[in-house]
């Protein structure tokens, strides 16, 4: 069936997806990120995480989320889906940062049992107080189970001064500064700004312009553009290398932590310059 029938799930797509692996420039693009997959594969086969090293096994499990992130993404950009491929992304940078901060400081692991402790009994709170008509006395029960968890962790933290020590989120940013500054203020902001929230300027690609600048439809298709697409492409490949390489190191990795770095020498030469084609479209109405 049409684009127009099944949308995403049709015939027409399979064409778009053949289409962009196999010209170029998408196709070298493509066949780049796919050799870092396999390098993502082979770094974690032989791989043994004891459970007693917390640090460890959050970084290595990060870097799992990581793999799978940079595998959805390119799922999704091989099938135009470029505003849900920036904001998988997105999620996938915020973890590579977690990952460098977890290989510069093992106390790292204080900071994400607090900010999951702190989440857990926000929203047990905030379901009692607004939905609790909708919940047995049980599903209850467990909610008072999780805030008293969280209040026996903070409770335990304290403070050299005897002071009580609230928890608190992780902030992205300052923990960034001092571990993976570029993640966050070139990915995290950017696939932030148009990809994860709603923003103009992520509308701007389910629009169609014409040369004056004249909104003419909507496009219900894929996207497929310089901009949009090698972003998503670029962006994805430096959330994988920036997490690939914190992660080889922590393992002690060498060889592939040689490789990764063969493969960002390699990335600098890869081409920017994209040409257009012509998305699906809708007529606009009105």
């Amino acid at each position: 069936m049409t684009f127009a029938q099944e949308g995403f799930f049709s015939a027409e797509i399979d064409k778009f997806r053949t289409h962009v692996r196999s010209t170029e420039p998408s196709k070298l693009w493509f066949d780049y990120a796919l050799d870092l997959v396999r390098i993502g594969f082979k770094m974690l086969g032989p791989l043994e995480t004891s459970l007693s090293d917390e640090r460890l096994l959050y970084l290595n499990a990060a870097f799992v989320r990581v793999h799978q992130t940079f595998q959805s993404v390119l799922v999704l950009a091989e099938r135009g889906l470029i505003n849900d491929a920036r904001t998988v992304l997105r999620g996938g940078v915020e973890t590579a940062i977690a990952i460098n901060a977890l290989a510069g400081d093992p106390g790292f692991v204080g900071q994400i049992k607090d900010a999951h402790f702190r989440s857990r009994r926000t929203l047990a709170n905030k379901i009692k107080e607004h939905f609790a008509d909708s919940y047995t006395p049980e599903q209850l029960a467990n909610f008072d189970a999780e805030i008293a968890e969280a209040n026996a962790w903070e409770a335990a933290k304290g403070t050299p001064g005897g002071r009580k020590a609230e928890l608190t989120d992780i902030k992205w940013e300052q923990t960034a500064a001092l571990y993976s500054h570029e993640l966050y203020q070139l990915l995290y902001r950017s696939f932030s700004a148009d990809g994860a929230h709603f923003t103009l300027d992520a509308l701007q690609r389910v629009l169609v312009v014409d040369e004056k600048g004249r909104i003419t439809g909507l496009n219900v298709g894929p996207v497929y553009n310089g901009t949009g697409l090698i972003d998503v492409l670029s962006g994805a490949v430096l959330m994988f290398i920036g997490s690939a390489a914190p992660f080889a190191e922590i393992n002690g990795l060498t060889d592939d932590d040689a490789t990764i770095q063969a493969r960002v020498q390699e990335f600098e030469k890869l081409p920017n310059a994209f040409p257009t084609f012509a998305p699906f479209t809708r007529t606009a109405r009105g």
